[in-house]
């Protein structure tokens, strides 16, 4: 017993800790008055700083709660170690409260103990009946007894723990405890927390580490069992716990927030939420564009891959990843080709996967328990794992999966699937042990297995197993070095891939893949895995896994990633046949005439002798799918012979080529650059004249003559040039209407007028001016009429609707006053070039401006003209609110750190004055004023039901005494049980409990589980063994604090002998008896000597 309290009193200093490292708490003076000025202070550092981060804080002193009033409990007792309060002075009691039902003992069988229901504490409080609670100190210190309790256990035959509590108390116990954590000076990591351990490694201040438990000595904490990298040698040790500063996001998570994503996620989650309440959706501001988070995987060689197994649709077509003369990709490891960008984009985009099948991809991979053994078999059903030995081990993998994944707080399931992932039949030479020159050493994880062949690949992941890592075992030793067993391999895999990824936020497979979140040197670089569909095929199968073991009902928590500026949607690569349209070969009479290869050439030149008469052409294609189609195979009859050559790809994309030839002339490479022969034949009518249909005189011409001469060889619509032969005037009833007016562009514009007056200009003028302007219809790209009436409020006050009116001012006056007509002037948020968003006022950045503004349906917070992008609280004006991407979330309502503190925010906007519990992912929390208590371990009061909160959370799975305001209540799972009459278990001391309240006047016997026990005190006493009466009139006898039915004989009371007769004192007995060898008289139950 005394080693749950040294633990549990630990903890409860680690929360008060956290407190301390994490807040600033006001004094009880300050309450009414600091808040405002505090507030205002910070407001002033923010505008010093630009929007550094600052203290938040208000009020937290302890809650004081109202109670109704309770009956006076009436019981009969004979002495009493501790005063009932009286009715006015009881602060919490049960609205109405029945007598005390007495129960008429029956003869039964004697039981060596109760049946009890006891449950073992889990909370952090953790007084014994003498030690006074240290965590309520705002509430009454009075102790538990007024006297020494008995440390018996609840029968004589089980044995004291008198030895293991002395040891507890000198060497310390250990309990999981999941934080992060930094060095606030040097310290040396150790083997073990006791005096024997040897130094693993010393850690400069500063470093990162992650807590996975904590020793408690003499009741405080004074080690913490830590894992951390150097280098990204993966370790695990014990530090001093005092060079820690702590943080405790670990153990808090966030509420379901499926309201607080963009519209164009709401619809997909919604639907989840309603087929699955149980999930928690929480979303993720990335705070980049979509564009620039799939530019960072396109732009990096091998950065995201694809299998050659898939269509090439899937595979990029950049020249670094394919070759396009041997139609080939580079693989850059076997069987990986790069992939393009529409892949990227589609598995990069969240949107594409908010569904049943593949939503887990998104799930946090921190530890929970309905991630069972059943479960991880069901992850590595029909694989070499299945049900299986860890070879050389007793255990089997599954088992080995869910040892880790408790240890160090990761998904067991997703660590299972991760490595059928990696391994598929189990054939690899990474797990086998016996490949040459690294024998006995194995990686089950793949960790650095890349390289550009099979052997490279093998070589590189058995190195990384060679180095290995620092790591405890299943059996408590130690072990540094190599992974030359399967059990250290999968354990050292393990380890590293919760340091290196999952312990750094790094904790979904998406994050694991796309490396969006950036908290550790930058973003989308470190990826664990380069398989741009690994999270959505690992995601599959954790949820099948899920599935098959029936475990889809569980409180899933999903972190799902937002970018800024999304597309609309991001497609699937849809199957299509090859593109390769390219020439490999090009020869004349057996010459070859592509002496480099350039995919981008369209035009090659060739020459041939003046009496040459015959040219034998050749062609290859890159791809043996594309065909060949030729054109304008000439004579030879011409200076310059052209032929085109057309391929077509197998998709049917078309590339045109030119060849050409030179008869007894050279022609120099690019000189037909830019040239199109039938613009050249329609520019110049006396060519096509003379000319017709032969194409090779018209290159002739321009080779021989046209270009020296400047003639014009580039493409032209000539189409549209003899549309403007018909171009009339712009004024029309002595207006000149050309600022405003295009003829072409308003009947382009609108397709009604072009059906009623084709290309009849005048008439286009007439309707504008008539019925057009009335109508807002726009006529040139230089003027609109909706837009210039929106730019000035001033001309909307002169004019109102009258649009002819807004023309006439633009002709008159708006031109020479520089007036914007064809555009809407900037004012308030608008998006500019460089993708960020700004505030305007009057086509100007306004850098003056600090504030909220509208935008597209949300508040946007704006500090300097600029619309920020910060995600968190933010003070403005003595109010803060919740930022997501700058906007004010006014759709969440939960809690939301800032500096190391969580604090409650109400549909966007902190608020101070909330007191009581607020759920955040799956866990209740405790809130007094507005901040989440964490040093708060007591009883609260939420919905009219009063609740345990410990180390401010809710502790749904404690059972027994709770102190508060001096008076001791009994809760059921986490929730005080008014109805509750009976005994408990506290410590190994077992009290009386009446109507929830422990009952110290209560003397007399308790019938609990079918045994009567004697409860003297409100206690039940196992040293009293003598008669006891009833609240029935009738006396029983007790032995050793039980009722003993099977006790036939005489019984000492205060001098005077009485007859028992089965445990019960015989009244109407008269007779003879012999006891201790003597014959007594008995008279009425009374004994005298015969």
């Amino acid at each position: 017993m005394r080693k749950q309290v040294l633990l549990k009193k630990g903890i409860a200093g680690l929360l008060s800790i956290g407190m301390l490292l994490g807040s600033v708490i006001p004094t009880a003076a300050q309450e009414t008055s600091s808040q405002s000025a505090f507030e205002t202070k910070l407001q002033e550092q923010m505008q010093e700083t630009q929007m550094q981060p600052e203290e938040l804080t208000s009020e937290t002193e302890s809650e004081t709660v109202k109670t109704q009033s309770q009956e006076t409990q009436t019981e009969t007792s004979a002495q009493e170690s501790e005063v009932i309060p009286s009715e006015e002075s009881s602060s919490i009691s049960q609205a109405e409260t029945s007598e005390a039902q007495t129960e008429q003992p029956t003869q039964t069988e004697i039981q060596s103990e109760p049946q009890t229901q006891e449950t073992v504490q889990t909370s952090s409080e953790s007084d014994s009946v003498e030690e006074t609670q240290e965590n309520e100190t705002e509430y009454s210190t009075e102790e538990f007894t007024e006297e020494e309790s008995t440390e018996e256990e609840f029968t004589e035959e089980e044995s004291t723990e008198e030895e293991t509590t002395e040891e507890a108390e000198l060497e310390g116990v250990e309990e999981s405890f999941y934080a992060n954590a930094s060095l606030n000076a040097d310290s040396k990591v150790y083997s073990g927390w006791k005096k024997d351990s040897s130094e693993i490694v010393t850690l400069p201040a500063g470093s990162y580490v992650y807590i996975t438990s904590v020793v408690c000595v003499e009741e405080e904490p004074r080690w913490a069992h830590v894992i951390f990298d150097i280098n990204e040698y993966c370790y695990e040790g014990y530090i001093p716990f005092e060079v820690l500063s702590v943080s405790y996001d670990a153990n808090l998570m966030a509420a379901d927030e499926t309201q607080a994503f963009p519209a164009d996620y709401q619809s997909a989650l919604n639907a989840l939420h309603q087929a699955h309440p149980n999930w928690v959706f929480k979303p993720v501001y990335v705070g980049d564009t979509f564009s620039y988070a799939v530019n960072q995987q396109v732009t990096t060689p091998a950065r995201a891959l694809v299998s050659t197994y898939y269509n090439e649709c899937f595979r990029s077509m950049l020249d670094r990843d394919y070759n396009w003369q041997t139609n080939t990709w580079k693989q850059w490891e076997p069987g990986w080709a790069g992939a393009s960008e529409e892949t990227v984009r589609y598995y990069m985009d969240p949107r594409n996967f908010l569904n049943e099948n593949d939503i887990f991809m998104f799930e946090s991979l921190i530890y929970e328990k309905y991630q069972t053994q059943g479960a991880v078999e069901a992850a590595l059903a029909n694989t070499f794992m299945s049900n299986a030995k860890v070879p050389g081990a007793e255990y089997t993998y599954a088992w080995l999966f869910c040892w880790v994944g408790e240890k160090y707080n990761i998904n067991p399931v997703a660590l299972a699937s991760r490595v059928r992932q990696e391994q598929g039949a189990g054939t690899s030479d990474l797990i086998s042990g016996k490949y040459a020159g690294y024998e006995g050493l194995y990686n089950y994880f793949n960790i650095q297995a890349t390289g550009s062949s099979r052997d490279q690949i093998v070589q590189n992941g058995l190195k990384e197993a060679k180095t290995g890592s620092t790591m405890m075992l299943p059996d408590g030793t130690v072990s540094s070095g190599s992974w030359d067993t399967p059990t250290k391999a999968l354990i050292g895999g393990s380890l590293k891939f919760a340091n290196l990824y999952i312990l750094k936020n790094q904790n979904t497979l998406y994050a694991q893949k796309f490396d969006y979140d950036g908290q550790y040197n930058g973003k989308y670089w470190h990826q664990y895995m380069t398989n741009i569909m690994a999270p959505y095929s690992e995601g599959n199968q954790v949820r099948r896994s899920y599935t098959n073991s029936g475990q889809l009902g569980n409180s899933f928590v999903f972190l799902i990633p937002v970018y800024e500026e999304r597309p609309v949607s991001s497609p699937k690569p849809q199957e299509r046949k090859n593109q390769n349209s390219c020439l490999k070969s090009l020869t004349v009479n057996d010459q070859e005439v592509i002496t480099a290869f350039d995919k981008t050439q369209k035009d090659f030149y060739y020459s041939v002798g003046e009496k040459t008469v015959y040219a034998n052409i050749r062609v290859k294609t890159a791809s043996s799918s594309a065909t060949l189609k030729f054109s304008n195979i000439g004579s030879m009859s011409h200076k310059v012979e052209v032929s085109t050559i057309t391929v077509t790809a197998e998709d049917g994309t078309q590339t045109q080529y030119r060849l050409f030839v030179g008869c007894g002339v050279t022609i120099e490479q690019g000189f037909f650059d830019g040239f199109d022969v039938n613009s050249y034949r329609k520019r110049y009518p006396k060519l096509e004249k003379a000319y017709g249909n032969d194409i090779d005189a018209y290159y002739e011409h321009y080779f021989l003559t046209g270009k020296k001469a400047g003639w014009d060889g580039t493409k032209g619509d000539f189409a549209e040039d003899n549309d403007d032969i018909d171009k009339t005037s712009t004024i029309y009833k002595g207006v000149d209407y050309a600022p405003v007016f295009d003829a072409k562009y308003y009947l382009n514009r609108y397709s009604d007028l072009k059906s009623a007056f084709g290309n009849d200009y005048a008439a286009a003028l007439k309707h504008f001016v008539d019925y057009g302007i009335g109508e807002g219809r726009r006529a040139s790209e230089s003027f609109d009429v909706t837009l210039y009436k929106a730019n000035y409020p001033d001309l909307q006050e002169l004019f109102g609707d009258d649009n002819t009116k807004y023309v006439d001012h633009y002709l008159d006056y708006g031109i020479n006053e520089g007036r914007c007509a064809n555009r809407r002037i900037l004012n308030g948020i608008s998006v500019a070039s460089d993708g960020k968003k700004y505030y305007y006022k009057n086509d100007q950045v306004d850098t003056s401006y600090t504030g909220f503004a509208a935008y597209q349906g949300k508040k946007y917070y704006v500090l300097g003209g600029t619309v920020s992008n910060y995600t968190g609280l933010t003070l403005y004006e003595g109010t803060w609110y919740d930022l997501n991407a700058g906007a004010v979330n006014t759709q969440y309502t939960g809690l939301v750190k800032y500096n190391g503190n969580w604090y409650y925010v109400e549909k966007g906007i902190l608020n101070w004055n909330y007191t009581g519990l607020t759920k955040y992912y799956s866990t209740w929390y405790y809130v007094y004023k507005g901040m989440l208590n964490w040093g708060y371990t007591g009883l609260t009061n939420y919905g009219g039901t009063w609740y345990y909160v410990s180390g401010g959370k809710l502790n749904q799975s404690y059972t027994g005494l709770v102190k508060y305001n001096g008076i001791w209540y009994y809760v059921e799972k986490g929730i005080l049980d008014w109805k509750y009459t009976g005994l408990t278990n506290y410590y190994g001391t077992w009290y009386y409990v009446y109507n929830s309240i422990l009952n110290w006047k209560y003397t007399g016997l308790v019938n609990y589980g079918g045994t009567w026990y004697y409860i003297q005190s409100g206690r039940l006493n196992w040293e009293y063994t003598s008669l006891v009466k009833h609240s029935d009139g009738a006396w029983y006898y007790v032995e050793k604090g039980i009722l003993n039915w099977n006790y036939n004989g005489l019984v000492e009371y205060y001098g005077t002998l009485y007859y028992i007769q089965n445990g019960y004192l015989n009244w109407g007995y008269s007779g003879r008896i012999w006891y201790n060898g003597k014959w007594y008289k008995i008279v009425k139950g009374v004994a005298q000597k015969d």
